[in-house]
């Protein structure tokens, strides 16, 4: 395997992880240097990060952080340490620290999330001067360089920085050994950029940090070039991260939002020091805001793939308007009236799909703002539940003899992705259609139909065809019952269950959810289909294969589906 990804690598990449793989061992950081500037650099204005209660509670050493609620790391505090799971990450040099193993670091995530140092921003903003220095001074006597899990991302070390330029702009230079200590970023962001290891989300904030450290810190003697090099970053993560129709390349709703911060973060950082913008670029940013814009017409975005709550600071506010056309993402979506109803058709992910979920043609529910149906969320990276939250039995679509649509590979990774084809899409008088399969249970496949129906409902066919006898399960999540009706057709032999399936709003946090199952077990080909409404509910029935009869209480819907196409027709009630 390793030797297959070898003769895979370019000579430039197989250079970087080597020179990468030797600096780890070897080299050291150089002393800082500093030249004299007559520069003024600027950042943006900058809205309250947090409240004066939560700055209070940041004194006392208590800490929200994800989705976890005044988390104690001791007094002093204790960086290295996961007060969920009570483990401490070993401190040695960061490159032999295995941060993804649970059983011996805990989750990683909440140890990195609060070595971000954004809560020092909140307490910079609250003029806890002091406490910010005694903070800053502790964390450098137990963080020495290369010592410590807090060095094991480049991307991780990226936010650092930037959080300290933010206090840096608060508070002037509150510390002597803060300027070396930003050029110690610098140098190890340089060094051990995500160039080949993570070329997504790591990269491009890793190009933001490069980027303001040298536009903010023109004193430093390598400002210039990691500003100059920084910008290139951003400039082509634009050009590759972002898809024609404006979608973030790693199909995480969360992602984009996440990505798009970055780069509009960026953007205003160079108009305000005088840095030239390519049209392009502005370009790249409205094209993500608008695609944003598109999936929030319900008023707020599904949740597909991947959301682990991390900011950018400083980051200028969505503007949710002028959405574009069409799918965004392959997330296909129909309106009607305040509710949004979404069909995922696009990719499983970019590479090894990591923030992606095994959810091929899952459906979302928005309507009023708020969640009906809907994704189970994350909950977590490493730890147990990690493969049950992006698992296919975890969201909207069919689930064939117990297996995921593809099979994890890590914690962010997936062996086999399936792949998705849109047969047909368009929009009638009465109705909208989708229709689309995915191979992910080869040689079987799945298609589904979606019929918006713009009296307002919705009815979803699944077929599933090959050979053999086969488990089938279609999972329908939801918060509460009393906001959505799912339909089965009046006779059916299909097993019926509901049952509790927690679903993670925010990472770290579980909340009680339930999923309603239509189970069986069944001779290929095999076809079901529900009515999803949100109202009153009326009487479903399958008239003969492949024709569906929906009445309701001022008339009947009938449907009769034919290779990818719909034959409807509506009576009113006389």
């Amino acid at each position: 395997m390793k030797l297959a990804r070898l003769l895979h690598m370019s000579p430039d990449e197989i250079y970087t992880r080597v020179r990468q793989a030797v600096s780890k061992r070897w080299v050291r950081p150089p002393a800082c240097r500093t030249v004299s500037s007559a520069a003024s650099p600027s950042l943006p204005d900058l809205a309250p990060v947090g409240s004066p209660e939560q700055a209070e509670k940041l004194l006392q050493h208590r800490f929200d952080l994800l989705g976890y609620r005044g988390l104690d790391f001791g007094n002093p505090i204790d960086w290295h340490f996961d007060p969920v799971h009570q483990k401490r990450a070993p401190r040695k040099p960061w490159h032999e620290i295995p941060f993804l193993d649970f059983d011996q670091v805990g989750d990683h995530k909440i140890i990195w999330e609060l070595n971000r140092h954004q809560h020092l921003v909140t307490l910079a903003q609250a003029g806890y001067g002091d406490e910010v220095r005694a903070q800053w001074t502790h964390w450098q006597a137990e963080n020495p360089y290369p010592i410590g899990i807090n060095w094991a991302s480049s991307l991780e070390v990226a936010f650092r920085a930037l959080s300290w330029l933010w206090v840096r702009h608060l508070l002037r230079d509150f510390h002597p050994e803060l300027l070396p200590a930003v050029h110690l970023h610098g140098w190890h962001i340089e060094r051990y950029l995500s160039t080949y290891f993570s070329p997504n989300t790591h990269l491009l904030g890793e190009g933001v940090a490069l980027f303001a450290i040298g536009v903010m810190c023109p004193q430093l003697a390598d400002a210039q070039r990691w500003l100059t090099r920084g910008w290139r970053i951003v400039l082509e993560q634009a050009e590759s991260q972002v898809r024609p129709d404006g979608f973030h390349f790693e199909q995480s709703v969360y992602y984009h939002v996440y990505a798009r911060d970055f780069f509009a973060f960026a953007r205003c950082l160079a108009a305000m020091n005088g840095i030239a913008i390519p049209p392009s670029f502005d370009r790249a940013i409205e094209k993500m805001d608008e695609a944003l814009a598109a999936l929030s017409q319900g008023g707020c975005y599904p949740n597909f793939g991947d959301d682990d709550g991390g900011r950018v600071i400083g980051a200028p506010v969505l503007r949710l308007t002028g959405a574009t056309a069409g799918p965004v993402g392959g997330i296909y979506s129909m309106k009607s009236g305040s509710s949004q109803l979404f069909i995922d058709a696009g990719p499983q992910g970019a590479f090894r799909a990591g923030h992606g979920h095994a959810d091929a043609l899952s459906v979302q529910l928005i309507a009023d703002g708020r969640p009906v149906l809907i994704d189970p969320g994350t909950f977590c990276y490493v730890c147990p539940e990690r493969d049950r939250f992006r698992g296919t039995a975890a969201h909207n679509t069919v689930q064939v003899d117990g297996r995921d649509q593809a099979q994890p590979a890590g914690p962010f990774g997936w062996n086999n992705l399936p792949e998705v084809t849109v047969d047909r899409s368009y929009t009638d008088e009465d109705y909208e259609l989708f229709v689309g399969h995915h191979d992910g249970y080869r040689p079987l496949i799945h298609q589904r139909w979606v019929v918006g129906v713009k009296a307002g409902f919705w009815l979803v066919r699944d077929l599933v065809t090959g050979t053999g006898v086969h488990r089938l399960d279609i999972h329908w999540h939801y918060l509460d019952e009393r906001q959505i009706a799912v339909i089965p057709p009046a006779g059916h032999t299909w097993s019926v269950s509901r049952e509790r399936w927690d679903w993670s709003p925010v990472y770290g946090r579980k909340e009680p959810a339930f999923v309603l199952r239509f189970s069986a077990e069944t001779a290929l080909p095999a076809e079901f289909a529900v009515i999803l409404v949100q109202g009153n509910p009326g009487r479903f029935t399958q008239t003969a294969p492949a024709a569906f009869r929906y009445e309701e209480a001022d008339g009947s819907h009938e449907f009769v589906f034919r290779d990818s196409q719909l034959v409807y027709r509506r009576q009113a009630k006389r």
